[in-house]
């Protein structure tokens, strides 16, 4: 998968990603206010299945749909393009970033750090 999500088409997608799967109906009905169009919503699904990231199969006279990608999957891609994009290919200069920006303390990075240590042990 190597397309990403406009906002609009993400915006859907958070919404599948909920539901684990539904209908148009299902999707219009969990996304939250203000609601765009059902004939937006149809037409980002139909975006989202010609992109790769959503399938459907016909149920009646209904589509079924379903993501064929998860949401950590789709969160860990946008940080490493996040990385790649925005701090040289370094996680380590994202991180400073958040220290810098008061994001994270340095009791949670400490924290974070006994984690990837005893992870690696492991």
């Amino acid at each position: 998968m190597s397309k990403t999500l406009t906002k609009a088409e993400e915006s859907v997608m958070q919404v599948l990603w909920k539901l684990r799967q539904g209908f148009l109906k299902d999707i219009i009905d969990a996304t939250p206010e203000p609601k765009p169009h059902s004939n937006t919503i149809a037409t980002i699904l139909k975006i989202l299945i010609e992109k790769g990231f959503v399938t459907y199969e016909v149920q009646g006279r209904n589509n079924l749909y379903k993501t064929l990608i998860g949401k950590t999957e789709y969160g860990k891609k946008s940080i490493n393009q996040l990385v790649k994009g925005y701090f040289e290919g370094s996680p380590a200069k994202l991180v400073s970033q958040f220290v810098s920006d008061n994001k994270i303390s340095v009791e949670d990075l400490e924290e974070l750090l006994k984690q990837v240590k005893s992870s690696k042990n492991q």
